[in-house]
């Protein structure tokens, strides 16, 4: 599955550490870049599986739901050399991993001895995540994005419970009007549909794969299908009346 470098995935506070690491890195001209932040439960079984039920080298130790990527207060950091990713930490980069660890402390990001790249939010216990104590002051982007995962999880372990109330959407106010006769989903013709491209679906600008991909949508993702063209669908990510973009309708199930 593919990784996630979108930061409003992360938790807020979180977040700001990382924005502050990555421009202190930026000044000591360290080439480490934002590898992945939140990692979803299904690309997590994904790497677990490697090394025990699937070919490879084994890169993790924990399972889905086991590590604090799938709450966003973790995030792997990588340098980025002529274009490529490298774990390099021969020679002189042996002191450059050091100096990204310095650094981070400095954020109150506290390094993994046995794995160079992951930084995490300090005082951050798993089990208390896993029982649904999160860390206070998210947003909705940060939970929106957990309630996605965990209501998208249907396998053991079980997902923890969902983030609290007050990150989703305000109520309506009481005068709010009421939507026009046929102008519901339904009556619109609209549908809801998910995706099921086990390593996500490209959105792009326009109905075919010349045009420019404008980001991609994760696996069981729920979306609107507004219009179809060929094999292609409009679709609205939002669910707010507004088209984001086209993908290909072979990747989309009824939701």
């Amino acid at each position: 599955m593919a990784r996630d470098m979108v930061m409003e995935h992360l938790h807020p506070t979180f977040r700001q550490k990382v924005e502050l690491l990555l421009q202190e890195l930026a000044r000591a001209n360290l080439p480490f870049r934002l590898f992945e932040g939140f990692r979803s439960p299904q690309r997590q079984r994904e790497l677990y599986s490697q090394g025990r039920t699937r070919p490879g080298a084994k890169v993790t130790n924990a399972d889905a739901w086991s590590s604090l990527h799938q709450y966003g207060v973790a995030a792997d950091f990588v340098l980025y050399i002529d274009g490529k990713w490298s774990w390099d930490d021969s020679g002189e980069r042996k002191g450059w991993w050091k100096q990204l660890h310095k650094l981070a402390q400095v954020q109150q990001l506290e390094p993994l001895s046995w794995e160079l790249p992951h930084l995490q939010m300090q005082a951050m216990q798993l089990a208390q995540l896993r029982s649904g104590s999160y860390p206070p002051d998210g947003d909705s982007d940060w939970a929106e994005n957990l309630q996605q995962a965990i209501v998208s999880w249907h396998s053991t372990p079980v997902a923890p419970p969902l983030p609290a109330a007050q990150f989703g959407r305000p109520p309506l106010p009481a005068n709010a009007p009421e939507p026009e006769a046929g102008n519901t989903l339904a009556q619109a013709g609209l549908k809801r549909a998910i995706v099921i491209a086990r390593d996500g679906l490209r959105l792009r600008a326009g109905p075919g794969t010349s045009f420019d991909v404008k980001t991609t949508l994760r696996s069981g993702q729920l979306i609107t299908v507004m219009q179809s063209s060929g094999d292609w669908s409009q679709i609205d990510i939002q669910g707010d009346g507004f088209a984001d973009g086209y993908c290909h309708s072979g990747y989309l199930a009824p939701a």
